[in-house]
């Protein structure tokens, strides 16, 4: 036989009502027993998770082998916290129904739990067939009745018998068919082991378990324990009890954390790890107490036996499965009306403990007092800081997700519309999809015309050319109110309009777009159309002129400001002259005609420059001006660069 030239890893999930042969049938394909604890073995039922490795040649392609880690679930309904646990990165799910008993309660629970958790393949396996009495046919045609009218419609169904071995190559066959059509686990830069198991190994210290996804995991890699931001190193990986230096996604993986101890309970600590926790690394997801997102319940509540079959109330307590966490809460909906089985709708969360969750992710609910599964969706907030569920802003975007397909491209165009713009590099982090994913999703919905890219931002294409309409309208309002001002504030523009951008790091660029698009330029602290011009109001005409005409007759002495600004309007104009250029400022008490500062600046220059520096007096002596003039226009100079002060002398500015 050819040894294999690459080995595939996938997660398979066994499921199925208790004592339906579950563990019977791992440990005939495997030749592992995935029933370790001692409790397990006196009731004879899997209680925690069980898992066992299954070494799968691809028939029709020999040098193709599935690395397989069976996850080997509970079927007690005391126990189905324990089994949504280990279905997160399922690949194919082996629905168990014993063909003495046929589809039981704990069976349809299962199946709706690989239903809202979007397991994407599924094979029915009909165990125990040497007990049917000649009765297989009609239980394998009652379990197709089941299946009817959903994903799972179509979905293989073969009889086993662990005492005979029938059936067993048959299914290796259809999980052999089923698998060479589903894509391996993508490498996202975004590792996360949901930690299942945790225990304690004599000589190395602390070992978690869990199914890795996202991204490898190496030895001596840093890594971080969330929640509780636990910052530690790999010291060593097993898979299936084999030493690894690397663990790809897909696989089951056993991780050594130095420095770390067994959690107690839910006593978070700066060094403690368990069950619920999540090995990632930094930067990833985020620890919150509060999720908006995309709840369904299925139809199927009137089957036989389901303890849970009507209404869920605004404000219901329940428990939230998320990966291998299970956290108590309650759940809200937007329009806090009581969810009905066979719908969908936007729900709000509310967590007693932080969780770690990164958007996307799938969860299931079930009650409080876990007797049943109430429903379950997909994540699309878990920012403690957003909006409120009952805004119109958010309740659009997650009904937009609600009725797409959840992809990236569906996504980023939902985030656009809610958010108007977003930086790329830090919302990769956010979410399931790799940087690549979401640049070919920001491509699309730029060439749709439906978004913009600028530097490291995309922006929604109608918010942003309306943005700059209103904000250029609101420039050229300003310029109709205020014709005596230079332009509008750039204050004004930043406390109108900054509550409407995702980020004030947007105004320079607005400020650019502004310029090229509407002709508005940045003067000073303001902002103002290229063609304005500030002009006197007819009713400041009057005072500007009788001003202008009082400095005029005494050009080189002129009266102090108090002298002309008497009123709130002789204020404005002198205000109006100054932003004119007719009037200058000379410190806060002096004001002079523009062209006699012209004159002095020109005599100071010429000065300076033949005669070198010079002291007060001399220049007082050659403008003709009295001190009262000359230091307050020197201090001018000086701020403005235009002279330097050594002393009692000052110089021109260096050229």
């Amino acid at each position: 036989m050819n040894e294999a030239k690459r080995s595939i890893p996938f997660i398979v999930a066994t499921a199925g009502h208790v004592d339906h042969g579950k563990s019977a049938l791992v440990k005939t394909l495997t030749q592992e027993d995935p029933d370790r604890l001692p409790e397990e073995k006196r009731r004879g039922i899997t209680i925690d998770l069980g898992f066992a490795q299954w070494l799968l040649r691809d028939p029709e392609n020999p040098s193709t082998q599935y690395d397989l880690g069976i996850v080997d679930v509970p079927g007690h309904e005391d126990f189905v916290k324990n089994m949504i646990s280990g279905v997160g990165a399922v690949d194919l799910g082996l629905l168990v129904v014993a063909a003495d008993d046929g589809w039981m309660p704990q069976t349809e629970e299962h199946f709706q739990i690989l239903e809202y958790l979007a397991v994407p393949n599924l094979i029915v396996v009909m165990t125990k067939s040497d007990l049917a009495e000649g009765e297989a046919d009609f239980v394998m045609e009652m379990i197709r009745e089941e299946l009817k009218a959903t994903r799972f419609e179509k979905a293989p169904i073969i009889a086993t018998s662990t005492k005979t071995h029938e059936g067993f190559d048959a299914l290796g066959n259809a999980v052999s068919d089923i698998l060479k059509r589903q894509p391996a686990h993508l490498d996202l830069g975004k590792p996360r082991l949901p930690v299942d198991r945790c225990f304690s190994v004599k000589g190395m210290g602390t070992v978690v378990t869990g199914t890795l996804i996202g991204a490898p995991f190496t030895t001596d890699q840093s890594v971080c324990v969330q929640p509780g931001n636990l910052q530690t190193k790999i010291r060593s990986i097993q898979h299936h009890h084999a030493q690894q230096e690397a663990a790809a996604p897909g696989m089951r993986t056993a991780l050594n954390l130095p420095g770390t101890t067994l959690r107690k309970e839910q006593a978070f600590t700066n060094t403690s790890v368990g069950r619920g926790q999540v090995v990632t690394i930094d930067g990833l997801g985020q620890n919150t107490t509060c999720l908006d997102a995309i709840m369904e319940r299925t139809s199927r509540f009137d089957k036989p036996g389901n303890p849970i079959n009507g209404f869920i109330k605004s404000g219901t307590r329940i428990r939230v499965h998320i990966g291998s966490d299970n956290i108590p809460g309650r759940i809200h909906f937007s329009n806090h009306e009581p969810m009905p089985p066979g719908t969908r709708a936007a729900a709000r969360i509310r967590l007693e403990r932080p969780m770690f969750a990164v958007e996307g992710d799938r969860f299931v609910l079930r009650d409080w007092s876990q007797q049943g599964t109430l429903g379950g969706g997909r994540i699309w907030d878990a920012d403690r800081s957003r909006r409120k569920l009952t805004h119109l802003e958010q309740q659009t975007y997650l009904n937009h997700l609600s009725a797409s397909s959840g992809d990236a491209h569906d996504y980023l165009r939902a985030r656009l519309a809610r958010d108007h713009g977003i930086q790329l590099d830090i919302f990769a982090a956010k979410g399931q999809w790799t940087a690549k994913q979401l640049a070919r999703a920001a491509a699309k919905l730029v060439k749709a015309k439906q978004a913009i890219k600028r530097s490291d931002w995309l922006l929604d294409t109608k918010w942003w050319n309306t943005s700059l309409t209103v904000m250029a309208d609101q420039v050229i309002l300003f310029h109709q109110t205020h014709p005596d001002k230079p332009g509008i504030p750039l204050e004004t523009l930043r406390r109108e309009f900054g509550t409407l951008l995702p980020s004030l790091d947007l105004l320079p660029m607005v400020l650019r777009e502004l310029g090229k698009e509407h002709a508005i330029e940045q003067a000073g602290e303001c902002l103002c159309h290229q063609s304005h011009s500030v002009t006197l109001p007819d009713r400041l005409v009057p005072l500007a002129d009788q001003i202008l005409r009082e400095l005029s007759l005494t050009p080189n002495e002129p009266p102090a400001r108090k002298h002309y600004d008497t009123s709130q309007d002789a204020g404005d104009a002198i205000r109006c002259l100054i932003r004119m250029n007719k009037v200058v400022e000379i410190g806060a008490d002096l004001l002079v005609l523009q062209s006699v500062h012209e004159d002095y600046l020109r005599k100071i220059k010429n000065h300076l420059t033949t005669q070198g520096p010079s002291s007060v007096s001399s220049l007082r002596q050659v403008l003709e001006i009295p001190r009262r003039i000359a230091i307050p226009l020197l201090e001018k100079l000086d701020k403005e660069g235009q002279t330097i002060r050594e002393g009692d002398l000052r110089k021109w500015k260096a050229i």
